[in-house]
């Protein structure tokens, strides 16, 4: 099982194996989800659909994390240590579903819209004699 993944240059990847690796967040050597050769399989599987593959690499993810949250927990006497996998498999079945629908625009944009005034001032004063 290999891992290989470089930054996209220009805003274009090398390839679309980094392309559906960033779109799964799993970008560091260290920790990789899945291996190289299993994102080339769900590329084949998808007709080289990046976000399709991203999609079905993320329901993947999350099923194995999902089968992990089990048998996370141990508890010996006292003492007791629990891995919370579960929050992780939601997260990436989140995500697949997020991926399927395609591109979105996540970007935080701020939209003023310049009316006149609907109130003035005073506009609700009661006159009282």
């Amino acid at each position: 099982m290999t891992f290989s993944y470089t930054l996209p240059a220009l805003g274009q990847f090398a390839n679309l194996k980094d392309e559906v690796r960033f779109l799964l967040r799993d970008t560091v050597e260290s920790s990789f989800s899945l291996a190289d050769e299993e994102i080339q399989y769900l590329l084949g599987d998808s007709e080289d659909r990046p976000y399709l593959a991203a999609s079905k690499g993320a329901m993947t993810i999350a099923a194995k994390y999902g089968q992990a949250a089990t048998v996370a927990s141990r508890s010996i006497g006292d003492l007791s240590i629990s891995t919370g996998y579960k929050d992780a498999s939601a997260e990436y079945q989140r995500l697949s579903k997020e991926l399927r629908m395609g591109k979105k625009d996540t970007s935080t944009r701020a939209y003023f819209i310049t009316t006149e005034s609907q109130f003035t001032i005073g506009q609700f004063d009661e006159l009282v004699p």
